[in-house]
């Protein structure tokens, strides 16, 4: 309980420099826990005291000084120093370098084939002489867009430099840059020699880098709950260590000495995996658990510990999505320990992990993407056994297959993994056809409140008294419903930046209307310069969507019949989240296809005659579309 204690002190302290509400209520949920257990003496009074300042002090530095070091330039001589590999798509390279020891964001537009090949195939890390220029991070460019950077920020990036020519590369000599680099040789293997559609996966439960993984996968995983599952964490660390301790213990090793290799091969995995906040904490809650083991400690202790270690280490952790999941249902889960082992049997050991589980991501799902997943209390009762039973130790196993023999991986390995993956895949498919809640952006005191009653709900589950739990459910179901309605309630006119058009989004009384819709992007190139990965627009009207917690827009007004403006309509129509389309009398017989597609989607379609009113602030004349204040002129 002390390390609960000291753990919600700490976050308040750091808090405390960020954002006030959610520090006092850090602060009166311990006070409210050290009332009830009445275990705060003298000694631990200083203690406590001791931890508020550090962490308050910790938290004060950090945010003075989470700020650039580096000043704008254009068109300038620069140096920079890359430690893993870069990302390639079609002719743009983008990565993360440093400058002067600062993070940054890196861009660059290849030339031609040679150095695609190069920087693809043989490129990993080193000191890179180039010109270029440094600027401030891209504002987002929707209302609804995800804040990246804020969140680069929060990673200590601020700035992007944008890489005009690359004039040399020289190897990079010190052994800390030696020892990074061999991540990036091991990236740079198995994309060149392992060549199935499904290769990002060695990177991504091997390296714990997931920009290898195809788009359509990390959707599907994102959409059925289980992200967590492409995350090197606590599940991938726990069962590559009993491989190495059934080994050991094989061979005939102490527990002791078996402990001590644990603990040196751990944080060099952990580096070779990229020291993501997940790897961290799990990697960091096992030493401790070994340090500490013989003193009886329990699971949660090493947990809070680990946690008070990586927000002395960098407070900015605590805004990490990866870490607050990580921690949070890692949390709920060891809370739940004796709940979770009076289980009768198996399946109900599962449904109870995979509830709270579901239940301890929902404010940060809800928080972040505006979607609650719930079909992930099925999926992950299905999916993580086949994961992490099957497709991670397969994958494991392959992956040293394959540094052995490639010859052999691809005999017996690669058939394997197919077979496996598509099962996998198929089962992901009929999941997929459970649609996720589109809940809205919601404000700070109602994620805060959803917190509080899911920590109600998991303490009532511990207790067994589900009828309790249910009112707690349902409470927030209130809550987010009273706030959606008096969400729409609100009136907005924005602007969007999508793909290359004219975008407008309308709400009004409750009533939503989208003004064109813009084209998908093309990847028209057929030589060096072609698009492995296309990103697909209607990534951005599902962003859309969720944030504006709907399911469907009300109207879409067509202002024109050029393809580059409204080229994405049909498949808007085709996905059924239009009920209305509006087309202008002038536009009639240029639109059959798109009202043919509308008929068979039973969606009405409207013609809009010149001078008159689609509802108040939508109306048409000479050849004019009126919004508000902005006119939207009518192209044949």
């Amino acid at each position: 309980m002390y390390y609960l204690q000291y753990s919600l002190l700490a976050l308040g302290a750091i808090l405390l420099n960020f954002n006030l509400i959610v520090s006092m209520l850090c602060i009166i949920i311990f006070l409210l826990i050290t009332w009830k257990n009445k275990n705060l003496n003298a000694r631990k009074a200083i203690i406590c005291l001791i931890v508020f300042l550090v962490f308050f002090i910790r938290g004060a530095y950090i945010q003075k000084n989470n700020t650039s070091k580096l000043m704008n330039v254009e068109n300038r001589d620069l140096v920079l120093r890359i430690n893993d590999r870069v990302d390639i798509n079609g002719n743009y390279l983008k990565g993360v370098g440093y400058i002067n020891n600062e993070r940054v964001l890196i861009s660059y537009t290849l030339q031609n084939e040679d150095e695609k090949v190069f920087f693809k195939k043989k490129f990993y890390g080193g000191k890179v002489f180039a010109n270029g220029s440094i600027e401030e991070l891209k504002e987002k460019t929707n209302f609804y867009s995800f804040d990246y950077k804020k969140y680069n920020e929060n990673r200590g990036v601020f700035k992007q430099v944008k890489l005009n020519q690359i004039k040399n590369i020289k190897s990079e000599d010190s052994i800390v840059d030696k020892i990074k680099s061999i991540r990036a040789k091991m990236s740079l293997k198995i994309s060149n020699e392992i060549t199935f559609d499904k290769s990002g996966y060695f990177e991504a439960l091997i390296l714990g880098d997931k920009n290898y993984l195809q788009r359509e996968d990390v959707n599907a995983f994102k959409k059925l709950g289980i992200s967590h599952l492409l995350a090197i964490s606590g599940l991938h660390l726990g069962l590559l260590i009993s491989i190495i301790y059934y080994i050991l213990q094989k061979l005939n090793f102490t527990s002791n000495l078996i402990d001590n290799i644990i603990i040196i091969i751990l944080p060099c995995y952990m580096g070779i995996s990229g020291f993501s906040p997940s790897v961290i904490r799990a990697g960091l809650m096992i030493i401790v658990y070994l340090i500490l083991r013989r003193k009886n400690i329990a699971n949660i202790d090493s947990l809070l510990i680990t946690f008070l270690i990586m927000t002395i280490i960098n407070p900015l952790y605590i805004f990490d999505i990866g870490f607050e999941l990580s921690f949070f249902i890692t949390f709920s889960l060891l809370m739940s320990t004796e709940y979770i082992k009076k289980s009768k049997n198996k399946l109900q050991s599962s449904l109870k992990i995979s509830v709270i589980s579901f239940l301890a991501s929902m404010p940060i799902l809800i928080s972040n993407f505006y979607t609650v997943p719930y079909i992930s209390v099925l999926s992950n009762i299905i999916l993580v056994p086949i994961f992490s039973i099957i497709i991670f130790p397969l994958v494991v196993c392959s992956y040293i297959v394959f540094l052995l023999s490639t010859t052999i991986f691809n005999i017996l390995c690669k058939p394997l993994l197919n077979l496996v993956f598509y099962i996998f895949d198929e089962i992901q498919s009929i999941l997929l056809r459970v649609q996720s809640i589109r809940i809205g952006n919601q404000n700070i005191y109602v994620i805060i409140a959803i917190y509080l009653i899911i920590l109600f709900i998991l303490i009532c589950l511990n207790k067994n008294k589900y009828k309790v739990s249910l009112c707690g459910l349902a409470t927030i179901v209130s809550f987010l419903a009273v706030n959606n309605t008096f969400n729409s309630s609100k009136d907005l006119f924005e602007k969007l930046e999508i793909g290359k058009s004219q975008v407008y989004y309308l709400k009004e009384n409750g009533v939503t209307t989208l003004i064109n819709t813009s084209n998908n992007l093309e990847n028209f190139y057929s030589d060096f310069r072609k698009k492995d990965k296309v990103y697909d627009i209607i990534n951005e009207y599902d962003s859309l969507l969720n944030y504006e917690g709907k399911n469907k827009i009300d109207y879409l007004i067509l202002t024109s019949a050029k393809k580059g403006e409204i080229g994405f309509a049909e498949t808007l129509v085709g996905k059924g989240i239009i009920k209305k389309v509006v087309i202008l009398d002038i536009h009639k017989e240029k639109f059959n296809d798109l009202i043919n597609l509308a008929k068979f989607k039973n969606i009405d379609v409207l013609v809009l005659k010149e001078n008159n009113e689609l509802i108040k602030s939508i109306c048409y004349y000479n050849k004019i579309i009126k919004i508000k204040d902005i006119e939207i002129e009518v192209v044949d």
